[in-house]
């Protein structure tokens, strides 16, 4: 820490520091004059003070400040940053930027809160300094928001600040410094609320807890004692201490137990906060570490930064007179209201960061459980667990801050009461800092109040816990199979059961089974948590039975126990049951005291009434072939290999699983002369089944050793080849299946006839594709432009296209450099081909593909995509050159088909694709942009856009036409610039013709030059016009580019008479009766880009 050594220097300040006092303690602030001139004098005071410690040079911490700052980042409303209140002292250097005049964010007065006063400055800085600021970015009025254009003014008008940080303190102990988040530069407001005054970072550099016991703080700066009405310690959100009062410039914080501690080896910063009096505006205020103890050696005492305390008005927030619940026994039981308060926000809105709350008791922690915060009904902030050892709870939303808006909000706090039995708990917000609330103007937190006077505890009504109960239902996984007929050791029912309030001790229980035979069942057991408690009996029928369990049945407070019944599927006297017999297991009707409470020693009878499982049903065990549903009828093709000829499921009933040891295929003498290689495939693995009988006949059974559990199922394919020539009509074959069950029965399926087999032909159909691009400008030299997709469908047989041939028109022959397919294979892996363009005297020239491996599969579809690499101009592409593609249905094809015939032709005729593409050397892009006018005026662009050339090249327009359409207002002798230009691009006004529309030439129609974009740039344009009679909310003016919707070929400007005229300068010596002027035909929806008022 700096000392003041006795020199005439120290002395001066000394005396500075003295007069400044008197002037706190003295001056009246009767007026905001006199209020800025004592902060004026205070301000200079300081400066000198800073000036005269440098000439001391102290060892504390030193800042050093040039004439103005350096921005980095860009601001806006809400935020809170150095930079803002740096931002703040720059517009408060010209009366026609200040923030205020006086107050809160005036000179002298500046904050680190971006609000609504500093946007406004900042909307008078951009809009002085438009030329510099707005207009470079489009824009002509400010927007209050601080980006690069704002910033780099700023920064051109001064130079920079820098601060040395305070140095780290160290030692062998604890040491105490000063933290890198400390607060510096904040203007904190009179009557506010915990203030945050300063950070400080306890390092534990010993191998051992450190345990603070004591800290004695100075207070600093030019205040009252009485001016930090109420200090507290915070580590983050959480209060550690209750309020300390200031007492001759002393803060002692003591307990011996331990404020904090701060793990071996690790460190720990606590915060600073305290409560500001009111009426002290104008205060400096600030606090010191003066001494720690703690059960380790502490060095180290760091000086937090003086703050200054401004006039403002804060929201109010007054927590209302009643607390609730104010029930004074409370049995154990979910989601139950511990706290609730209305509270009543004035002013304006605040954020809640944090709130905690107390439980003043004598339940435990764990007794009350998943605390959770609700405002207006609405969850915020994560659930907790319970309160901490010392009853507290913190719900911190600092990271997502909840808005508590003007009026009346509902507060509560909700728990789970899961145990505490004849225990007492009393929610309690104790403090007005357990309410972290920042007013959302001033971002400073607000001094809440209760009943509209000072905050006193708000507390809920001290309520005791009733004894324990236990609950007990039927769980939803409780067993609904079907059980086999004479089971064994089979699980019938599962309950849950649920205790409350304190654990439960269960010393007996009755157990029920009700049979359709009325027969019982066989070796009941009851199941705690996975072990068995009690003994084995038999279940009598329609009885209770009763089981003992002494004291291994207890079921602990706020847990969910399971008990699973189980017994044998037989009779008491060990008969078996039918199939279709059923069971249902309930826990009967408790005997009088058969639970305790074990630490109210209350008895308890549960349940109070019966509680019934589900109903199972018992069933033998079976065996079912069923046709696949997934598999319908098929047409084939003669010669196919590997042909699905069907497909079944077998099924093991719900009782038990089955091991199928033989599957039967029975087939007609016609039906197994036209196939070879019969197998059966499993669809789930894709494995064969058995072995391929090579030459079938009329009963082919496959050896098999498959199971399938029970109620289980697998699907199972009859595969064959198809020999060539075959036509026997329709062909269905016959499966059944034989097998043992896992309860050691025989088990059968009865036969099933599968799906139906037509023998027929194959073909191929050819159509565009759904994925066939639309026509669009394309651009010379461009590689692997889609300019087609063609989709192949192929019936009952498979086919793989080996041979196709690709037309374009001869015309864009010079324009295409290559032609590329992409299709897919019999894999699914896609592969390419590519072919130059063979040009003849036919009207199209081709290209001849062979060698192709495209899969078509039976019944279903495949794409192919056409592609094009196309040519510079300077290689010999035609600037409007058209390409399409189109396949030759009987020329250059070929198609094998899966039974190995093969096609030449592919449907009647041709087929093209949808799109025109045209070769353009450089293609223009025009995009619309915002005004940032709401309403049209006389002088005031009317509507903006950019129009960007494509890199390739530049691109020059003579013509741009737009749609003005108004509705009670007049709009007249238009006329478009540049932004940034000195003069028009139209050399005369222009008037709308009979349908709205405004033709804009560069120059005239006949003369004058043309606008050109040079390659890889853009230009901005804004169309403006005289506007007469504009009245707001009843007239209408809506602008939009008229778009040309039909090819036109290159012709010389003068030529055209289309909607837009621009050249991509592809013609040699390009001027404007060259013939390389386009169109505005597919440059983009340019009728969707429409500027309304």
């Amino acid at each position: 820490m700096s000392h003041f050594r006795n020199t005439k220097t120290a002395k001066v300040i000394a005396g500075f520091v003295g007069t400044m006092t008197g002037l706190m303690m003295v001056a009246p602030l009767a007026s905001a004059q006199t209020a800025t001139d004592l902060q004026a004098q205070i301000q200079a005071l300081l400066a000198q003070i800073t000036t005269l410690q440098s000439q001391l040079g102290t060892s504390g911490s030193t800042t050093t400040t040039g004439t103005g700052y350096t921005f980095t980042k860009n601001l806006k409303q809400g935020m809170t940053d150095m930079e803002v209140m740096n931002l703040q002292k720059v517009l408060n250097m010209s009366a026609d930027t200040q923030v205020s005049a006086s107050g809160v964010g005036s000179a002298g007065q500046e904050t680190s809160y971006f609000g609504g006063l500093t946007k406004a400055a900042v909307i008078k800085f951009q809009n002085k300094y438009a030329s510099e600021v707005l207009t470079p970015v489009g824009l002509t009025s400010g927007t209050g928001f601080v980006g690069a254009a704002t910033r780099a003014k700023l920064n051109a008008m001064g130079g920079s600040t820098t601060t040395t940080p305070p140095p780290t303190q160290t030692g062998t102990g604890v040491t105490v410094s000063l933290a890198s988040d400390s607060p510096a530069n904040v203007a904190l407001v009179q009557g506010q609320a915990i203030a945050d005054l300063a950070h400080f970072t306890f390092t534990n550099m010993t191998s051992s807890e450190a345990r603070v016991t004591n800290v004695v703080l100075n207070r600093t700066g030019i205040s009252n004692d009485s001016t930090l009405a109420n200090v507290f310690l915070y580590d983050g959100a959480a209060r550690v201490t209750d309020s300390a009062t200031v007492s001759s410039g002393k803060i002692t914080f003591n307990d011996p137990t331990g404020l904090f501690t701060i793990p071996a080896n690790s460190s720990r910063t606590i915060a600073v906060r305290a409560d500001i009096a009111a009426s002290t505006s104008g205060q400096i205020v600030g606090v010191s570490v003066s001494t720690v103890t703690g059960n380790v050696t502490v060095t180290g005492a760091p000086a937090g930064n003086n703050l200054t305390i401004a006039a403002a008005t804060l929201a109010t927030v007054d927590f209302n007179t009643t607390t609730t619940p104010s029930a004074a026994t409370v049995a154990p039981q979910n989601d139950y209201t511990l706290w609730q308060n209305t509270v009543s926000i004035s002013t304006r809105a605040v954020d809640m960061k944090s709130m905690t709350f107390r439980n003043v008791g004598s339940v435990s922690a764990g007794d009350i459980t998943n605390l959770r915060l609700y405002v207006d009904g609405v969850q915020v902030g994560s659930t907790m667990t319970s309160t901490n050892a010392s009853g507290y709870v913190t719900f911190d939303v600092t990271n997502s801050p909840v808005r508590l808006n003007t009026g009346n909000r509902v507060i509560k706090l909700v728990g789970d009461i899961v145990g505490g039995s004849t225990r007492t708990f009393m929610f309690s917000l104790r403090q007005a800092s357990d309410a972290m609330l920042i007013d959302t103007d001033l971002n400073q937190p607000v001094l809440s109040t209760a009943a509209g006077s000072a905050f006193s505890a708000r507390s809920a009504t001290s309520a005791t816990i009733d004894g324990g109960a236990l609950s007990i239902t039927k769980s939803n996984t409780s067993p609904t199979s079907n059980v086999a007929v004479d089971a064994t050791n089979v699980k019938l029912a599962t309950f849950e059961f649920r205790a409350s309030g304190e654990n439960v001790k269960i010393e007996n229980m009755d157990v029920r089974a009700n049979t359709t035979i009325d027969g019982g069942l066989d070796n009941g057991k009851v199941f705690l948590n996975g072990v068995q408690v009690g003994s084995t009996k038999d279940l009598t029928d329609a009885s209770d039975v009763n089981f003992t369990f002494g004291s291994s049945f207890i079921v602990n407070a706020g847990q969910t126990a399971i008990v699973d019944i189980y017994a044998d599927v037989k009779t008491t006297t060990g008969a078996s049951f039918s199939n279709g017999d059923t069971i249902l297991v309930s826990i009967g009707t408790g005997p009088t005291g058969n639970a305790q409470g074990m630490s109210s020693l209350n008895s308890l009878t549960i349940p109070a009434s019966q509680v019934d499982s589900n109903t199972i049903t018992i069933s033998s065990a079976a065996l079912t072939a069923t046709k696949y549903s997934g598999y319908g009828d098929q047409t084939m093709v003669a010669g196919t290999n590997s042909a699905r000829l069907g497909s079944f499921v077998l099924s093991a009933g719900s009782a038990a699983g089955a091991n199928v040891n033989t599957i039967t295929v029975t087939l007609s003498s016609d039906e197994y002369a036209t196939i070879t290689n019969l197998m059966l495939m499993d669809v789930a693995t894709g494995t064969q089944i058995g072995s391929t009988k090579a030459t079938p006949s009329s009963s082919n059974a496959f050896s098999v050793n498959m199971d399938i559990p029970a109620s289980g199922s697998k699907t199972i394919d009859v595969v064959a080849n198809i020999l060539s020539g075959s036509n026997a009509g329709p062909w269905t074959a016959a499966v059944t299946a034989d097998g043992t069950s896992t309860q050691g029965t025989s088990v059968s399926a009865s036969s099933v006839t599968l799906q139906t087999i037509t023998l027929g032909s194959g073909t191929l159909a050819l159509a565009a594709g759904a994925g066939d691009p639309n026509s669009a400008n394309i651009l010379a030299g461009a590689t692997s432009v889609k300019v087609g997709e063609f989709n192949f469908s192929a019936t009952n047989a498979s086919q793989t296209i080996q041979e196709i041939t690709i037309k374009v028109p001869n015309g864009a022959a010079t324009s295409t450099s290559q032609v590329t397919l992409s299709y897919k294979d019999s894999s699914g892996t896609t592969q390419t081909a590519s072919k130059t363009l063979s040009v003849g005297s036919e009207a199209h020239a081709t290209a001849a593909f062979t060698g192709l491996s495209m899969y078509v599969p039976a019944n279903g579809d495949a794409t192919m995509s056409v592609l094009v690499d196309t040519t510079t101009v300077a290689n010999g592409a035609t600037s409007g050159s058209g390409i399409t593609v189109t396949v030759d249905y009987n020329n250059g094809f070929k198609a094998i088909s899966s039974s190995g015939s093969s096609a030449t032709t592919v449907g009647s005729a041709d087929v093209t694709a949808g799109g025109t593409f045209y070769v353009r050397k450089t293609i223009p892009t025009i995009t619309k942009i915002s005004t940032g006018s709401a309403t049209p005026s006389t002088g005031t662009a009317l509507y903006k856009f950019t129009i960007a050339a494509d890199a390739s090249g530049p691109i020059d327009f003579k013509k741009l036409t737009f749609n003005v359409a108004t509705s009670g207002v007049t709009v007249t002798d238009m006329y478009l610039r540049e932004v940034g230009a000195g003069s028009n691009v139209n050399d005369t006004n222009v008037q709308a013709n009979g349908s709205g529309y405004v033709a804009i030439y560069s120059g005239t129609s006949v003369s004058g030059g043309v606008q050109q974009v040079a390659a890889g740039s853009s230009k901005t344009y804004e169309l403006f016009g005289t506007v007469t009679g504009w009245t707001s909310g009843t007239d209408t003016v809506t602008i939009n580019f008229v778009e040309d919707s039909s090819f036109a070929a290159n012709a010389s400007s003068a030529g055209m008479s289309d909607n837009m005229i621009w050249s991509d300068r592809s013609a040699t010596s390009h001027t404007t009766i060259t013939s390389d002027w386009i169109n505005g035909y597919l440059l983009k929806d340019l009728s969707a880009d429409t500027q309304s008022y």
